[in-house]
């Protein structure tokens, strides 16, 4: 599939639960244990959890969600299709979780990403993330440490 037009704006929007079949596929595409229907409806009332979706007209792009707990956040999932990557929504969308963490005056927000994933790592650099450790084995299909990441406020 090609790329989409990126001339029609992106728009971030909480995620409701219209997008949970669309994101399911998504997750589906992106990881090789996907969330299920069910668990990411699940987060639509978990008073903890924050998740958006990047959104062009109707059709949707990505998404990416945190959860919150004593001034602590960790970054779940940030996905988005194919035709639609290269485009800096990966960003956007972290950068709006980054916004909420901070006007949550969380302490930090972290997360985890495989250590051969060079494009989320530099992004995440980008946005002010630091390495600040490793977990062995954490991911499975394929088995691969995970970069623990974290930006502090």
């Amino acid at each position: 599939m090609g790329q989409i037009d990126i001339g029609i704006p992106i728009e971030i929007v909480p995620m409701e639960l219209r997008h949970i079949p669309a994101l399911a596929q998504l997750e589906r595409l992106c990881f090789s244990q996907p969330w299920s229907e069910n668990s990411l409806n699940s987060e639509l009332t978990n008073q903890l959890a924050f998740f958006l979706v990047a959104q062009q007209c109707q059709n949707i792009a990505g998404y990416a969600g945190m959860q919150c707990v004593a001034g602590e956040c960790y970054m779940y999932n940030v996905a988005v299709f194919p035709e639609y990557r290269g485009n800096g929504i990966g960003t956007k969308l972290v950068q709006a979780l980054i916004d909420k963490a901070i006007q949550m005056d969380a302490a930090f927000i972290t997360l985890e990403v495989r250590q051969s994933n060079r494009q989320a790592i530099s992004v995440y650099q980008k946005l002010g993330f630091q390495k600040a450790g490793c977990r062995k084995n954490f991911y499975a299909a394929p088995t691969e440490d995970g970069f623990i990441m974290t930006k502090t406020f």
